[in-house]
């Protein structure tokens, strides 16, 4: 699997490989979903407890609705946008229906190896990541795994 996706800020583009070796979890949103809002609190701290994962969001909004809400609940990881038939992209990863939200984790060698349509609990992202080979760390160890 592989995609080039612009963070949502446009001050750069995201590609899969940026993160060689690494599970990553994508979480497809859009604003205007209320499961989606739900879940983005618990994805954020899930995001600093498991730091040997990379959490990616894709929103599917345009990009002045996905900012504005993004405002209001500023995430601890890289937010991206598909900006051109994000139905598509989120076909590639499983979701054949196109229905929000969509989690995928990724193995190491990003081969999809769990997805999720519905809004995701802590215990689903405990076992979906302990599953696609990534340990739990400690709360203080911690911490945002990007840097730009």
């Amino acid at each position: 699997m592989a995609f080039e996706l612009p963070l949502l800020d446009g001050t750069k583009f995201v590609r899969l490989t940026d993160f060689s070796g690494r599970p990553v979890l994508l979480n497809f949103w859009g604003s205007d979903c209320p499961p989606c809002v739900k879940e983005m609190p618990l994805l954020v701290a899930a995001s600093k407890r498991y730091s040997a994962v990379q959490f990616l969001g894709i929103a599917v909004d345009d990009r002045v609705s996905a900012a504005r809400f993004l405002d209001r609940l500023p995430p601890a990881y890289p937010q991206l946008i598909a900006p051109n038939a994000p139905e598509v992209l989120m076909r590639r990863f499983g979701n054949k229906l196109g229905a929000l939200p969509y989690t995928v984790v990724l193995n190491a060698r990003h081969q999809v190896c769990i997805t999720h349509l519905g809004a995701v609990d802590a215990p689903w992202v405990a076992a979906a990541v302990s599953s696609c080979g990534a340990p739990e760390q400690p709360a203080s160890a911690a911490g945002t795994a990007y840097r730009k």
